[in-house]
Parts: C-alpha cells; sequence; structure tokens
C-alpha cells in the first residue's frame, strides 16, 4: 500500500487510522501554541482539527476507536487518582 492510499479519506486500515490520529494530534497541539490576543486554546485545537477532518470524509478502524475510547478513560481514571492521592 503506498503513502497516497494510506492518506486518502475513506480509508479504514489500521496503518491510515493511525496516521490519521497522529495528524490530528500533531496539528492540533501546533495549532494550540498559537495565541489569539494573547490567549491560546491549547489542547482543544485537537478536538477542532478532529472535526474538521471527520468533516473531509476521513474515517477511522471501529476497532482501534473501540481501543482509544477505553484506554482514554483508563488515563483519564489514574490521572484523577493520582491527583486525589492516597
Amino acid at each position: 500500500m503506498d503513502l497516497l492510499t494510506l492518506l486518502s479519506p475513506h480509508q479504514t486500515s489500521l496503518a491510515s487510522t493511525l496516521i490519521l490520529y497522529s495528524f490530528v494530534i500533531a496539528v492540533g497541539i501546533l495549532l494550540g501554541k498559537i495565541k489569539f490576543g494573547g490567549v491560546s486554546l491549547g489542547v482543544t485545537f485537537v478536538l477542532f482539527v478532529g472535526i474538521v477532518m471527520g468533516q473531509l470524509g476521513y474515517e477511522v478502524n471501529s476497532s482501534v476507536l473501540q481501543f482509544v475510547r477505553e484506554f482514554g478513560l483508563i488515563l483519564f481514571i489514574f490521572a484523577i487518582g493520582l491527583q486525589v492521592g492516597p
């Protein structure tokens, strides 16, 4: 599979899903560093880039999506536990 095929919309292979997630996170973090009137939105831009990519027709593998949802929930609960303490 060549690179142009992996980057095209409506690809749901594992490799294209990982490339899409990496792209959305990287671009979102880079845009989050830009300040507008002294205010930056930070990691909120990751959400906005994800919405834009979804509107452009990009799809993800459903099994990878399920894993990311569960892993994100586990990390969230772990971080809350670290903040609360013993």
